[in-house]
């Protein structure tokens, strides 16, 4: 009977994220960017976040995973808010309770032409301190690349 009782409570405290919704309410996507050929600029990745909800810095990445002819550079995350830790009220941890604009640099091929990038983007969003498994999402950005002018 005591074996019962203690998985029935282990899957309860495991699908506490279920609680919240099985809908992830944070939406992640990528502009597409136009540049002159050989030029420098950024593709913006965007993670929204509801109100009332936040996400963990320390819990979040932006990997590219395909660049076909394009130079990327490693991903710049915006400073965000430093606050208790609901899990250890003694620590902060840097956190973001409003929309994430991270900017990836990129350097445009020679060749005019439109070129794809897949970017895979991890986070841990969270309500108070309830909050969902970490997620990884893929999404995609288009580099526009003109011919320079003369």
């Amino acid at each position: 009977m005591n074996r019962m009782l203690l998985l029935v409570i282990s899957l309860f405290a495991w699908s506490a994220p279920v609680w919240a919704g099985t809908n992830n309410p944070f939406r992640v996507e990528a502009a597409n960017t136009k540049l002159e050929a050989g030029a420098k600029g950024v593709i913006q990745v965007t993670v929204h976040v509801p109100a009332e909800h936040h996400l963990y810095r320390d819990m979040m990445t932006v990997l590219v995973v395909s660049a076909e002819g394009v130079k990327t550079g490693e991903a710049s995350f915006p400073p965000g808010h430093s606050k208790p830790d609901p899990a250890d009220p003694t620590a902060t941890r840097e956190q973001y309770d409003m929309d994430v604009v991270i900017e990836v640099p990129v350097t445009a091929p020679a060749s005019a032409g439109e070129y794809p990038l897949i970017f895979e983007v991890g986070y841990q969003g969270c309500k108070k301190s309830l909050c969902w498994m970490p997620q990884t999402e893929n999404v995609d950005a288009t580099l526009r690349v003109a011919g320079v002018k003369k």
